[in-house]
């Protein structure tokens, strides 16, 4: 099928192809009150009186799978930074059946701005912070870095009501070539101060993060990709001690004091301060009479790197490699809330649940908690093992192709009813997801979720919506799901970065299919490290995948 940009075909007003415009007054480069007047809402999550925003009208004129696949491009009015927003405007409209190319960039461009991000227009949008403020200038759930992540989006996908449920499959990724440095593609992985590292310890004492710089490759036969580090710096003093003229950390104008969330919906408002300059656990990182900001450690997202530092080590170089696994840390939809919520906490509707298995082949399945779903996805990463141990995956620039397909809570099939987290499925297996918190968005304070995260509480409920999915899709008793997990099953730990850590449990499909035959092993689809089967085996497997919602 046809591939056309968004920009280009924007002006046809079909029903996948209309854009939802920014408010009147509100852009991405200068973000003001739009309509009405109004404050940052409180952290809570308290009922909503009803949607924040109408259904578009051309939902109602158009109600046909669209057959051209539609780009929705990254730049700075199509992404959000920071945080899913039940009230975001959005940015896509489409039907149940649509497929839809999208761009992720990712948060860690700044890390080695010219290999990342310069020389490509859209991302560079994104980046673009000059005297005069950030183009993006509202990062986090209150514009003060809390919450890192550059999502594309959100898409509304037509007749998406609370209590369905969204299939979301994944039919492609690719690393995206930077036309600014010869089509090549390079990722950051940064061993971050919330990487459990940090809780270990170090051999000597000395508490550092370091980047690490690697170069995404075809290898010589051009059939598969695999990514080499290419050299490490470090990214700050991290508050210790240095040397007079030592590196102490990247420099930046100056984050914006003050603005309103831009690109929101049906006049609501979201202004939001950061006059006392305080970012991460109220770290204060002040703005100094030249109009700059010098930044010690990973406190803010999108801060620019100027190399050379005088910390690049390149020793690292053909000390090993690391099979690819490309696949999307952040995909997840709006909730029902009356304010942005962090990007960085997992929640029921997915987001930032950081499982390498949500690549190419998967299919996830979403439960809906606001009208029209709102989608949003980034953070896609070159590879990542279980735990993301650092505190980061190689993030990189990648263009994914996703099929979207509504399933009415009315005619939902018994494996679905019910469902309160992302479930996954891949042509071999299942994968529940557990977290700390199943709903942490209930707390009194949802940001205490960062003093709470524990693997047992993770273990435990990933364990109970394992029960509920095998009785209801096998119809097991709870002693039989008992021994089923027990005998079949894998429990391993999926993310202990993110605040509300994550455990997962794989369920293999063949346990329960054929039950008669005992010659065909079973494959599983993703091996040790993370790594997985070659592109074209990947692709074969995605064709031949066959959904739970629509298997007799």
């Amino acid at each position: 099928m046809a591939s056309r940009s968004l920009r280009r075909v924007a002006a046809s007003l079909t029903l996948a192809t209309c854009v939802v415009g920014l408010l009147s007054g509100a852009t991405a480069q200068n973000p003001t009150v739009a309509r009405g007047s109004g404050s940052t809402p409180s952290y809570t999550n308290a009922p909503l009186d009803g949607p924040l925003q109408s259904v578009p009208g051309v939902c109602s004129s158009n109600t046909g799978v669209n057959p051209d696949i539609v780009t929705l491009e990254a730049n700075s009015s199509t992404v959000h930074w920071g945080y899913y927003y039940a009230g975001a405007e959005p940015k896509l409209v489409i039907n149940s059946g649509d497929t839809v190319n999208v761009e992720m960039c990712t948060q860690h461009g700044g890390d080695d701005y010219p290999k990342i991000i310069q020389g490509d227009p859209g991302l560079e949008s994104i980046y673009n912070w000059t005297s005069a403020g950030p183009t993006v200038a509202f990062r986090g759930r209150t514009g003060k870095g809390d919450g890192v992540h550059v999502l594309t989006g959100p898409i509304f996908v037509c007749g998406a009501e609370p209590g369905d449920v969204l299939q979301v499959d994944i039919l492609d990724l690719t690393p995206r070539p930077n036309p600014g440095n010869d089509n090549r593609t390079y990722g950051s992985n940064a061993a971050a101060s919330w990487g459990y590292q940090f809780r270990s310890g170090f051999l000597d004492n000395i508490k550092r993060e370091i980047v690490t710089i690697y170069e995404i490759i075809k290898s010589a036969t051009g059939k598969a990709y695999v990514a080499v580090p290419d050299y490490q710096f470090k990214y700050g003093s991290f508050g210790q001690p240095q040397p007079a003229a030592s590196y102490i950390g990247p420099e930046s104008n100056c984050t914006a004091f003050s603005g309103a969330m831009p690109n929101i919906a049906n006049g609501l408002v979201f202004d939001w301060n950061n006059s006392g300059q305080t970012f991460r656990s109220m770290l204060k990182v002040p703005c100094r009479e030249n109009d700059t900001q010098q930044w010690e450690g990973l406190y803010y997202p999108g801060v620019i790197t100027q190399h050379p530092t005088g910390t690049e080590d390149y020793s690292i170089r053909g000390k090993f490699k690391v099979p690819v696994n490309f696949h999307v840390g952040s995909l997840g939809l709006a909730q029902a809330t009356n304010t942005t919520t962090d990007s960085v906490v997992p929640n029921m509707g997915g987001g930032n649940v950081d499982d390498r298995r949500i690549g190419i082949g998967a299919t996830l399945y979403y439960p809906v908690a606001v009208e029209g779903a709102l989608v949003s996805m980034g953070d896609a990463h070159t590879a990542q093992g279980d735990s993301e141990f650092d505190g980061t995956a190689i993030e990189t620039n990648i263009n994914g192709q996703f099929k979207f397909t509504l399933h009415k809570q009315a005619s939902l099939p018994p494996m679905l009813e019910g469902l309160n987290y992302p479930l996954l499925e891949n042509a071999n297996e299942f994968v529940i997801h557990g977290y700390t918190v199943t709903d942490y968005l209930t707390l009194p304070d949802p940001s205490s979720i960062y003093q709470m995260s524990d693997l047992n509480s993770a273990f435990n409920n990933t364990w109970v919506n394992a029960r509920s999915f095998l009785m209801n899709a096998y119809n097991l008793t709870e002693d039989q799901a008992i021994t089923a997990v027990t005998t079949v099953a894998d429990f391993g730990v999926t993310q202990v970065v993110d605040g509300n850590w994550g455990v997962h449990l794989t369920i293999p499909k063949w346990a329960f299919t054929d039950i008669n035959n005992t010659e065909t092993p079973y494959v599983p689809l993703t091996v040790t490290g993370g790594s997985n089967l070659l592109n074209e085996t990947m692709a074969a497997v995605a064709n031949a995948n066959v959904n739970i919602a629509t298997a007799g």
